[in-house]
């Protein structure tokens, strides 16, 4: 019973796995599809054809016949458009992307049902619909379908070559090497303990990606070799063939060869495996039913000039080290690892401590030499090397989740009946990744806003002066600490007296409304439940979606900001966190109490003079380099007993918030500090103007301030 449970959770760790990566490569997919209906380009067809044959061989091996169905029959269609025997239109499009999306949707059942069962309809109906078109071009005397399927497979086999790329050959190799290093480990277990259900799975699944690989890049001797080995793994699994010591040696000699053609593959571009009919014959030799005898094969005789059937030795690797013309093996070429979040983030948070028991030490330490000057200086500088690598290791691109609105923005626009032409800009910037999970949604939002309340129909553009097509525009860029994503259309923009007479009906405003910002009044848009939209549409209408958008963003310490006119369009940018652990910061005292502000909000220090000191509208603000800047007294928001009451006694910290400044009056600066960021304590709650707290090297609390908070306290 106990063994069966285990070979469930076995079974379902693999499905999740081919789960996750066959999400990865449709997500990368749907995009590629999308710009092929504006320029076809063969090298996206390859890639696209590449996605569906990977996903096609995971789903054979777990044995997923309706993906492995639906995936054939995606390919066939796909290699008629490679071939140049089939224009790529909408229609073409339309159906490709319904093919991606039943994917996904069996892919969202397998890893709770372990099968993709209950999708035969829906599939033999796209299937059938991938025949109509593959028909059209097919020779119209052959007498059945079935004859057609072969043909087509048949000429695939003899016709299939796809531009190899050094990035995919790298690519290729790095994923062979990890495998046969997976493998080997398998064999050596194997060698000394025998037959293991889960280990002999795991091989078969390793050398059965192998084979895939070597499929699509058209290297047919290490196919050839590769299946063979397969064959034998199968029959380990099955207890047809043991696993003993002379077959598992067998298995070992014939890895040393495929890894070895995969090395000449980096050093000379060769594929060929010499002796590869020796090989599959060296293989026949442990697989029942085959004629060659396992005592011939222990006699037979390689050729001894044949340097890819014997394992290099160490002298032969070092030899080819020292030689200057030789690129680098493959070995090397595998520099990326998967690692848990759970432990990049225990490593930054030990980090982070770190920093603040080196500040203590430091500020603690007893005399002020040259030698412990220089010794604490240098412990500074590790430290921070130290954080700046670990802060990295989270830190991904954009592009990803850029891509993702390519199929959002081209399915909205057809469904509303708009021309949008979209530009994604910035693609490379990078964000910690759980930071980009959290953002991923808010992006949607604001798309499909922008496409049904920003973007107009044709028509009304052209009516109104503007060409029929509307733009939509992703950009992400770095400012100071911070990544700005904006989101910019050229629609008709916010119309302020709408977003107000829908505030005043919900109550959600006061009589002196009329005197707010537009800053202010767009930011309505964000309460729960408010919308303008006249008729609820299967894009937007019930005042959520922008809701979900401020409170994502504010999970990542980020903010949303507004910018429209009339007629024109409107910019949504998102103002996030660079780094959400360890900020530079400015400590400053207000009375007892003890703050950090981030130090690249700050613009200047000043001491204030009587004669710079005037009220407007009834607010305090002070005349600085012929600028109104507004005053914020910090003590006042938190009930703090203040040093000083009158301005020219303390010190004002000019702010900037994005084009914003305003005065913070303290009343003394404690000096710079790097600090790293804790949350505050849920009990405490929401505490205005503060993001979160830090600790001291004297183990005393510092509030960390908001600088954004700040400024909507200010009004």
């Amino acid at each position: 019973m106990s063994e069966n449970i285990g070979g469930m959770e076995d079974m379902r760790d693999i499905l999740h796995e081919f789960v996750v990566d066959s999400k990865e490569m449709l997500e990368d997919t749907e995009p590629l599809l999308v710009e092929l209906e504006e320029i076809y380009d063969e090298e996206k067809i390859n890639n696209i054809f590449r996605c569906f044959h990977s996903i096609k061989g995971g789903a054979g091996f777990l044995n997923l016949n309706n993906i492995q169905k639906l995936t054939h029959s995606a390919e066939t269609l796909l290699d008629l458009f490679r071939k140049g025997k089939l224009d790529f239109t909408s229609e073409h499009l339309d159906l490709m992307v319904t093919v991606c999306d039943q994917i996904g949707n069996i892919l969202n059942n397998v890893d709770s049902r372990l099968n993709d069962e209950g999708f035969e309809a829906e599939i033999d109906m796209i299937c059938s619909s991938i025949d109509d078109i593959i028909a059209g071009k097919k020779d119209k005397t052959l007498v059945s379908k079935k004859q057609d399927e072969v043909a087509a497979e048949e000429e695939a086999e003899e016709e299939f070559e796809i531009p190899i790329t050094d990035e995919m050959i790298q690519q290729f190799i790095q994923e062979a090497e990890s495998g046969f290093e997976k493998i080997e480990e398998i064999m050596l277990i194997l060698e000394k303990f025998g037959f293991e259900q889960k280990l002999l799975d795991d091989a078969y699944r390793l050398i059965h990606s192998f084979k895939g690989n070597c499929g699509f890049m058209n290297f047919k001797d290490l196919e050839k070799i590769s299946h063979k080995v397969e064959t034998v793994f199968d029959g380990m699994k099955n207890k047809e063939i043991p696993t003993t010591e002379e077959n598992v040696t067998v298995l070992f000699n014939v890895l040393d060869i495929i890894r070895s053609s995969v090395q000449q593959i980096v050093k000379e571009g060769k594929h060929k495996v010499q002796g590869c009919a020796a090989v599959l014959e060296l293989l026949d030799t442990i697989i029942p039913g085959l004629a060659v005898e396992k005592k011939e094969a222990e006699t037979m005789s390689f050729p001894k000039d044949d340097k890819l059937l014997v394992a290099e030795k160490p002298e032969d690797a070092d030899k080819q080290a020292k030689a200057p013309d030789d690129k680098v093996v493959a070995k090397t070429l595998q520099t990326d690892i998967r690692v848990n979040l759970q432990k990049v983030d225990k490593v930054i948070n030990l980090v982070g401590e770190l920093m603040i028991v080196s500040q203590m030490i430091t500020s603690n330490l007893q005399g002020d030499s040259e030698k412990t000057s220089r010794s604490s200086h240098q412990l500074n500088n590790l430290i921070t090397e130290l954080q700046d690598v670990a802060m990295s290791i989270r830190m991904i691109p954009l592009a990803g989740t850029f891509r993702k609105m390519v199929r959002l923005v081209r399915d909205l626009s057809k469904k509303s009946g708009k021309q949008v032409l979209f530009e994604t800009r910035g693609e490379d910037t990078e964000l910690d990744k759980t930071v980009v999970e959290q953002i991923s949604d808010p992006l949607v939002h604001l798309v499909r806003n922008s496409i049904d309340h920003g973007i107009e129909l044709p028509a009304d553009r052209e009516a109104v002066g503007k060409e029929p097509v509307g733009k939509l525009i992703i950009e992400a860029k770095y400012e100071g600490n911070e990544v700005w994503i904006n989101i910019i259309d050229d629609g008709r923009g916010l119309n302020r007296e709408k977003i107000l007479a829908k505030a005043k009906e919900r109550q959600l405003v006061g009589d002196d409304v009329d005197e707010w910002s537009d800053d202010r009044v767009y930011k309505l848009i964000f309460e729960p439940g408010f919308s303008t939209a006249e008729k609820i549409t299967s894009v937007s209408g019930r005042g959520v979606g922008m809701d979900v958008v401020k409170r994502n963003i504010e999970k990542v310490k980020g903010h949303v900001d507004i910018k429209s006119v009339p007629g024109q369009g409107s910019t949504l940018g998102l103002r996030i966190p660079l780094t959400l652990a360890i900020i530079d910061g400015m400590l400053l005292r207000v009375g007892k109490a003890i703050y950090t502000a981030p130090l690249l909000a700050i613009r200047e220090s000043v001491q204030v003079d009587l004669s710079q000191v005037t009220i407007v509208d009834g607010k305090e603000v002070v005349m600085i380099r012929e600028q109104l800047i507004p005053v914020f007294r910090l003590h006042r928001l938190h009930n703090i007993e203040p040093q000083y009451e009158k301005l020219e006694d303390g010190i004002l910290i000019i702010l900037e918030h994005q084009d914003d400044v305003f005065g913070l009056f303290v009343d003394e600066l404690l000096g710079q500090y790097q600090t790293v960021i804790k949350a505050l304590s849920d009990y405490l709650g929401k505490i205005s103007g503060v993001s979160g707290c830090s600790i001291l090297s004297n183990g005393e609390v510092s509030l960390i301030l908001d600088v954004a908070d700040l400024r909507q306290e200010i009004g």
